[in-house]
Parts: C-alpha cells; structure tokens; sequence
C-alpha cells in the first residue's frame, strides 16, 4: 500500500462513517451561526446609533427629557442585544401586563422616570456639596 492509496482509504472510509458530512455540517452551520450574529449585531449596533444620533439631536436642540429617553433606549438596546434579548423579553412581559391591568406606564418610561429621579437626586447632592452655605 502507497502513501497515496492510503490517503484514499482514509478520505473512502471517512465517507462512508460519515465523519465528512458532518465535518461539512459543522462548518456550515457554524457559517450560518456567525451570519445570523453577525446580523442580530449589526441591527443592535444600528438601533443604538438611530438613538444616540437622536439624543445629540435633541441635546442639541436642549429637549433635555427627550434627550434622556432617547439615552435610556440607547443603553436598552445595547444591553438587550448583550443579554441576548433577555432584557427586551422582561420589557415586553412587563408592558403586556400593564396592557392587561389596565394601563400605566410603560417598562421605558419606568426606567426613564428611575433614571430621572436619580440624576436629579445626584444634581441635588452634587449642588449641596458645591454650595454648603446654602443649606
């Protein structure tokens, strides 16, 4: 037996277990995996850049709320896309109940009206701290 006729058995025997199949399988599969990241990322990275742009815009303009919101779903879509989705399914379970108890608001703006009330609280104690003859 030849290195060469060697070589052919192995590649005929490998076949027929189908070890190249699934060979074929895994890189393939592992092409699609890494597309459909890659995809799930490039729209994550999009959807946080449209409210980013959007909060400059309105920083800009000095809609300081609305700068904000769109801050806080800025930060949401990224932390949603590193949690995997994890974050916008408790977003959506959470909005489908205030839906189903009969309104209020909505997981957004409980993060917004959070985040708000703790900037404002921060604001409060850094202007305390800078002017303590205010008091």
């Amino acid at each position: 037996m030849t290195e060469d006729t060697a070589g052919q058995d192995l590649v005929t025997d490998a076949a027929k277990d189908g070890v190249l199949e699934s060979a074929w399988n895994g890189i393939t599969g592992g092409a699609e995996a890494v597309g459909g990241w890659a995809l799930d990322e490039a729209t994550a990275v999009s959807e946080t850049a449209i409210h980013a742009g959007s909060g400059v815009v309105n920083m800009v303009e000095g809609n300081w709320d609305d700068a904000a919101k769109d801050m806080t779903e800025m930060s949401s879509s990224a932390v949603n896309f590193l949690t995997g989705g994890a974050v916008g399914a408790v977003e959506t379970g959470y909005n489908v109940g205030v839906v189903a108890t009969g309104g209020g608001p909505s997981a957004s703006d409980q993060e917004n009206n959070a985040l708000k009330a703790a900037g404002e609280w921060l604001g409060d104690q850094a202007y305390d701290l800078t002017h303590p003859d205010e008091q």
